[in-house]
């Protein structure tokens, strides 16, 4: 199966609190990137957190958290790291640049920069990061059938973990099994028993309410769907339409299997999670309550939700 990936809109967060210098700043880049603006840099260090950002264009002499020290912040989180910093100077000077550098920033640019000079800058950049982006993605989605891989499923856990725990709200998270797909592999080959992974992968990446929900495969015949800003009440609705989808697919079900279509049985759990260097309590958590669930599903029949 060839698997077809666009990238999607790059978005660039403009950092001053200059509104003249912001309003400039966007009417320069806004017809090539989706734009995010912050007045300061307290606000610029919680939208990169909490947003997907992939480059930062911000003026050194932003106010509550500077440039540099915004830079700092981004650079020595591991949620943050990758996200490359460009700095942009209204009294630019080989010591600030230096200091700049030295610190992380990516390019340091003085604000009196010819703009086509400073957009050239800013795009090359972006180029950049659109090609790791690329990259990234072949390297972390499942080749068979499309969804995200297990590596991404845990890079992307530990980002929505650590913006929950920011923000404050639920994470709903279901771990999906399809039931006696042994019987379906061994009846019908491997080959098919491909077609039905494929199938039922398409099944659950359509039962993605929102944007940010998230389809991945976690190994074999589980898959895993991951819902931020879900509560269990709201994960659970979303399970029972995925049990509906599945049996919609109508796929034939091996003779030992116990319904005369392929179904799938689904543990679904939900936490919000909460700094505490007393329990310590990692994303894995979330997957584990989900897993148990899920055996209880299989103990129960099958073909249903726990």
């Amino acid at each position: 199966m060839t698997v077809s990936y666009t990238l999607p809109r790059s978005t660039l967060l403009l950092v001053d609190a200059d509104t003249q210098q912001l309003a400039t700043l966007r009417t320069m880049f806004s017809e090539d990137y989706n734009i995010e603006e912050e007045h300061d840099g307290k606000q610029a260090a919680n939208a990169a957190f909490d947003k997907d950002i992939d480059l930062i264009l911000c003026a050194v002499q932003s106010p509550n958290i500077s440039g540099p020290e915004l830079c700092t912040l981004i650079k020595n989180n591991p949620v943050t790291s990758h996200i490359p910093i460009i700095l942009l100077s209204n009294k630019a000077s080989a010591e600030e640049e230096q200091m700049c550098l030295e610190l992380g920033a990516i390019d340091y640019i003085n604000h009196k920069t010819a703009k086509q000079i400073l957009f050239s800058r800013v795009h090359n950049h972006m180029v950049l990061v659109e090609h790791q982006k690329m990259l990234e993605h072949v390297s972390s989605t499942d080749g068979l059938t499309g969804l995200a891989n297990r590596m991404q499923l845990d890079t992307t856990l530990n980002r929505v973990w650590h913006a929950a725990i920011r923000a404050g709200h639920s994470i709903g998270l279901l771990m999906i099994d399809i039931d006696h797909f042994k019987f379906y592999n061994d009846e019908f080959g491997h080959i098919q028993g491909d077609e039905c992974l494929k199938l039922v992968a398409t099944a659950i990446a359509k039962s993605k309410c929102r944007e940010e929900d998230f389809a991945a495969r976690y190994g074999g015949e589980e898959f895993v769907l991951l819902l931020p800003y879900t509560t269990l009440e709201g994960a659970t609705k979303v399970a029972k339409q995925l049990l509906k989808n599945i049996r919609k697919l109508n796929i034939p079900a091996a003779q030992r299997a116990e319904t005369d279509r392929v179904t799938v049985s689904v543990g679904v759990a939900a936490m919000s999670p909460k700094f505490d260097p007393l329990q310590n309590i990692s994303p894995m958590e979330l997957i584990n309550q989900a897993d148990m669930q899920l055996f209880k599903a299989k103990r129960a029949g099958r073909d249903r939700l726990c």
